[in-house]
């Protein structure tokens, strides 16, 4: 039962995440800002802490592969980012799990950092031009505000799923 809620809570965060993705960029000051969250990824390092590392690779796999062929630029960069991630924090972090305050760093510097990678493989091999400057200050700093703002939902989220119980099936003494 807790797989299944679990699979409807990242459809519908990766569709959340689609969605804000089709209203950014935003203009301000003759600039374009980019807001991008990872609400999807931010996720995937939470499951990994409160329920696991099966669950956390099964679903960075089959979201990993998802996100590949929706986007069809570059097929195994989420794919293998989101494994590499959720491997390294859950054997790095998961003493994090009751310091929320330490949980919340480590998640958005992790959040932080996969936005990075995405960013310099697509500089290494062409697909973006955006200079350095430019990423940290018109698409880095943004999206890690909002991604900051948006983990408080999330996590509670993910506290929620974690009460439920695996089968719904078993009995009560």
């Amino acid at each position: 039962m807790r797989s299944i809620f679990l699979f409807i809570g990242f459809f519908t965060v990766l569709f959340l995440d689609f969605s804000f993705a089709s209203v950014s960029p935003f203009s301000l000051l003759g600039s374009d800002v980019y807001f991008v969250p990872k609400l999807l990824f931010m996720m995937l390092l939470l499951v990994s802490i409160y329920f696991g590392r099966s669950y956390s690779i099964f679903f960075s796999i089959v979201f990993g592969v998802i996100l590949d062929l929706y986007t069809g630029s570059i097929y195994g960069i989420h794919l293998f980012g989101f494994v590499a991630f959720v491997l390294f924090m859950h054997s790095a972090f998961r003493v994090f799990y009751r310091d929320m305050i330490g949980l919340f760093f480590v998640v958005i510097v992790n959040t932080f950092l996969f936005d990075f990678y995405i960013y310099g493989i697509y500089k290494v091999i062409g697909y973006v031009d955006l200079p350095l400057f430019d990423y940290i200050a018109l698409r880095a700093v943004p999206s890690l505000l909002l991604n900051a703002l948006l983990y408080i939902p999330l996590l509670i989220f993910v506290l929620v799923l974690r009460k439920i119980r695996k089968n719904v099936f078993t009995k009560h003494a």
